[in-house]
């Protein structure tokens, strides 16, 4: 099976596609495509995780500035790596997921006020 996450990054006008399949062996495969030139390094650095990287957030492979490569702080690509894989692992409901969507983030309206 194949859990697939999609991120529009409105804030740099990107789109990142993250799959992740689990693997016999318990690792899960990942594949990033971005239309990001950033992200080729980490997409490149990325193509094996195991369950550590995705249960230990401050050992996680997913956060390792050199697997991060040249990638944006607040680049939401390693969320979605997350994302796709806790839901690869069951530990996300596709069906709930479909259902609410993902995570949205907004400025709020005291600062949309000041703008």
């Amino acid at each position: 099976m194949v859990s697939k996450i999609d991120v529009n990054m409105s804030i740099c006008d990107k789109k990142v596609s993250v799959t992740a399949t689990a693997n016999e062996d318990g690792t899960i495969s990942i594949g990033i495509e971005s239309d990001c030139s950033f992200l080729n390094a980490y997409a490149n650095n990325l193509r094996v995780i195991t369950m550590d990287d995705i249960m230990c957030f401050e050992k996680s492979r997913i956060n390792n500035e050199e697997v991060r490569g040249n990638m944006s702080m607040i680049c939401a690509a390693p969320i979605a790596v997350y994302q796709a894989a806790w839901m690869e692992c069951g530990m996300l409901s596709k069906k709930n997921y479909i259902k609410s969507g993902p995570v949205t983030m907004d400025i709020g309206d005291v600062e949309r006020d000041r703008a």
